[in-house]
């Protein structure tokens, strides 16, 4: 079997992605990266889940970078109460990626920002029964509640959820956490790249990987590694080693 090509760098990303988009199929889901910012012992917020403002200037422009670079991008619920992000390009040039959140009972605040942005409509991953004055409210709000199966553990399923999203035209797909959601998709197996920002720094926060779970990850080795300085930060680029495209 071809072994991927290495991703060095934005610009091997965006030919990557460019001839993912081109064919138009990626086993059927979007090309997902998993990318967020942690300390040097792992934490990417408190303890108390206040976010930590960890990337330096650099770090963050290349974020912006990467997620003018993909078609949607993913957090989960308790991701955008801690934090209500915009998800949004604004330190590069492009256009901004569709905004899913993952959120089973839809407690997302018709006031948040990504409910509010009126360029591209955040989609909700919920269940297929969430309350319905919840789901009124934040449709009228003019947010897209798309129902989801459950897995085992009561959280949606994520392989049904990529399907869907390749389905409706999203076939590159960012995941910026919190640690629940990266836990999750390291779990399932569905990270294609992971872009990990490390920051000098020690906290002893929350960490980024979750392994406390009922379903306790397995050791994932990473491979085609490269590091790539910004400021005082790192930034590692890999692949899960055992990736088959």
């Amino acid at each position: 079997m071809t072994s991927p090509p290495s991703i060095k760098g934005v610009d091997d990303l965006d030919r990557h992605l460019q001839a993912v988009h081109t064919s138009g199929n990626h086993n059927g889901r979007p090309f997902t990266l998993v990318s967020y910012a942690q300390c040097l012992d792992g934490s990417i917020a408190t303890f108390d889940r206040r976010p930590l403002a960890i990337s330096g200037r650099a770090s963050m422009t290349l974020t912006h970078r990467l997620r003018a670079s993909f078609e949607g991008i993913l957090i989960g619920i308790n991701t955008l109460l801690a934090d209500n992000p915009r998800l949004t390009v604004r330190l590069v040039d492009g256009a901004n990626p569709r905004p899913v959140v993952l959120d089973t009972q839809l407690r997302t605040p018709t006031a948040s920002r990504l409910v509010q942005r009126n360029d591209r409509a955040v989609w909700l991953a919920s269940a297929a029964d969430p309350p319905e004055d919840r789901q009124a409210a934040l449709t009228r709000a003019g947010a897209v509640c798309l129902t989801c199966s459950l897995n085992s553990r009561g959280q949606i399923d994520l392989h049904a959820l990529l399907r869907n999203l390749h389905d409706r035209g999203i076939h590159s797909l960012m995941v910026e956490g919190g640690a629940q959601v990266i836990s999750s998709f390291i779990r399932a197996r569905l990270a294609d790249l992971f872009i990990i920002t490390v920051s000098p720094a020690i906290v002893g926060g929350l960490q980024a990987v979750d392994g406390r779970s009922t379903a306790p990850l397995s050791k994932l080795p990473l491979t085609d590694i490269h590091y790539e300085r910004l400021e005082d930060d790192l930034i590692v680029w890999a692949r899960p080693g055992n990736v088959n495209e």
